[in-house]
């Protein structure tokens, strides 16, 4: 598998091509998806397709992070720049 790089919030990011989108926030963004009675990281929740809870913005289109899979140029906008959000 070769590496690919992608704009992560801005922030340039070098990852495997093909890597599931939700594994990559969940190692390089955990702030992404917050509990909101914690506040806290929390994970994944279907990771099929089916909650809509990952929903992200992939090259200015929503879309949800666990049917993408990372690609060369591909800008990922979470809405939580700079941390806790």
């Amino acid at each position: 598998m070769s590496n690919v790089e992608i704009l992560l919030d801005g922030e340039p990011v070098t990852c495997a091509q093909g890597l599931p989108l939700t594994e990559l926030l969940m190692s390089r963004a955990p702030w992404w998806r917050q509990s909101p009675k914690l506040h806290a990281a929390r994970g994944m929740f279907c990771g099929m397709g089916l909650c809509f809870e990952c929903v992200v913005e992939v090259d200015g289109v929503w879309s949800r992070a666990c049917l993408e899979r990372t690609r060369a140029g591909m800008e990922i906008r979470t809405g939580q720049q700079g941390g806790r959000g």
